[in-house]
């Protein structure tokens, strides 16, 4: 689970917020309850030495002794109970109900009620079992007689046992709950966020191909009907933005042919005149390699604008990948020669995915192209194509001049350069990368740059892999069969590695 996301986030935050209300509630029940046995036990405690003080002392003297202890005696049988009475003149017990049972404690040994604050008041004592007793103390007194001291007692394990048990009932509640929470607040954001997440594919989808589909308005009458809505009229700006965009790009490329043509034509006539001075001669010559320059540019906005605004079709059929590898660096040697550059490809099983083989081996040509033109002398690039899974990669590294960190995420910009006194020099005016981009982005490819400055760059493109079957292997055979070059190759027995070497006389 993505403890990022804010189904998460949600579900953390309520199953949080309800732990701690769980926790404080446990703990004024405990404690409410704690109250509430100890105040009735005292209660009873003092209710009985009460009625001991009105039932039976009132009456002993009018009948007697023998009638006092017999009364006492059978509503408290000594040694069978599970209270503690005594009842004490100064320091002569009147009567002790005994030894205490279920729990047993012996009561033989507890103090007499010495202390004033024990007097009409509630005092705890340990006995020699290590039971705790809770006794209650009435002072009775007669008219001209000694004070009598009334004690009620018993013990506080029915208190404890209680309370011992609704902690075991919280301790396992607790958890339980909480476990019921998480799944239930889970499904629930789940069930509340799904909107948001279709919200969220559509907006995905959309831009890849065209910008022509609108998100699914959310009829909830919310706050996200009205995400939904803002959101269509964001994508509807910018499509209006994109398509201005399209249209300038593509007059301005449309308009700019015509006269660098004219110019192009103009220029070449003026060279074949024989009463130019040679200086005359080197600046038409130049200005011709500008024009040439400008010429190539604008073809490639044209070729870039195409592709974006989806004026251009794609051919999508079967292509083998790695045929169309080692065909382009069959095609390419003669420029690694030169700088004597060890050209490698790594060959093995066909990569098969569907395409446009022209625009594909067009992506391969550029980037093998920067590789050399940006690897020094002796240096190496090396091109493969493989399959990850579902995905076909196809990867040219080199052990270049690598790019600039800060420079790494611009480089499939139009007209950006890293290097730009480099780019000059080579001819080079920050298109290339940007055609990349746009014929992977016409294919659902993805293209991405791994690199060091100083130390080398690797090129990857991932395309949906077209996974193999005989039937459309021998479609993709008679596909690409029209194509000039040919693009498919029977599989090796075993993976090999195809290497140019420079020649001796590069």
């Amino acid at each position: 689970m993505n403890r990022r996301s804010l189904r998460y986030r949600i579900t953390s935050f309520f199953v949080g917020f309800l732990a701690l209300a769980l926790v404080v509630f446990s703990i004024a029940v405990y404690l409410g309850v704690r109250t509430f046995l100890t105040r009735s036990l005292e209660q009873t405690l003092a209710n009985d030495a009460r009625n001991i003080a009105t039932d039976y002392l009132a009456q002993r003297n009018t009948k007697g002794d023998g009638w006092f202890l017999g009364e006492l005696t059978e509503a408290y049988p000594p040694g069978l109970g599970h209270q503690f009475i005594r009842i004490s003149q100064g320091s002569k017990v009147l009567f002790e109900s005994g030894n205490m049972r279920d729990p047993y404690v012996s009561t033989s040994k507890l103090p007499m009620p010495s202390k004033p604050a024990w007097v009409n008041a509630i005092h705890r004592e340990t006995a020699a079992s290590g039971q705790r007793l809770m006794i209650y103390t009435l002072a009775y007194q007669e008219s001209g007689r000694p004070q009598i001291l009334v004690e009620s007692g018993t013990t506080i394990d029915s208190i404890r046992h209680v309370l011992r048990s609704l902690f075991v009932i919280l301790l396992l509640t607790i958890p339980v709950i909480l476990i019921i929470a998480s799944v239930g607040g889970h499904a629930l954001m789940s069930r509340l966020l799904l909107p948001v997440v279709v919200l969220t594919d559509q907006a995905e989808r959309i831009g890849r191909k065209d910008m022509g589909e609108r998100l699914a308005v959310i009829p909830s009458g919310d706050e996200l009907e009205r995400l939904s809505l803002s959101l269509n009229k964001m994508i509807e700006r910018l499509e209006d933005t994109l398509a201005h965009n399209h249209r300038f790009s593509a007059d301005a490329s449309h308009e700019l042919r015509t006269p660098l043509t004219i110019i192009h034509g103009q220029l070449e006539e003026l060279t074949q005149r024989s009463d130019l001075s040679a200086v005359a001669k080197d600046g038409i010559g130049s200005a011709l390699e500008e024009t040439d320059r400008m010429s190539r540019i604008v073809e490639s906005l044209m070729t870039i604008t195409r592709l974006d605004c989806g004026g251009e079709r794609i051919q999508m059929i079967p292509v083998d990948l790695m045929a169309m590898a080692s065909t382009t660096v069959e095609h390419m040697h003669l420029l690694a020669e030169e700088k004597s550059i060890s050209l490698v490809c790594k060959s093995g099983l066909p990569v098969y995915v569907t395409g446009d083989p022209m625009r594909l081996k067009q992506v391969m040509v550029n980037l093998l192209d920067n590789a050399i033109k940006y690897t020094a002398f002796g240096g190496a690039v090396t091109v493969s194509a493989v399959t990850e899974g579902e995905r076909a990669v196809v990867s040219v590294s080199d052990s270049g001049i690598g790019i600039p960190e800060e420079a790494v995420p611009f480089i499939f910009d139009r007209f950006y350069r890293a290097d730009k006194g480099r780019s000059r020099e080579s001819g080079g005016a920050g298109l290339g990368l940007a055609i990349v981009k746009s014929i992977c982005s016409a294919h659902d490819a993805v293209i991405s740059v791994k690199s060091n400055d100083g130390r080398g760059t690797t090129m990857q493109m991932e395309l949906p892999l077209l996974l193999p079957s005989p039937s459309r292997i021998k479609d993709a055979q008679m596909a690409t069969e029209r194509v000039p070059g040919g693009y498919l190759r029977v599989a090796d027995d075993g993976p090999e590695e195809k290497t140019i070497q420079p020649s001796k006389n590069s």
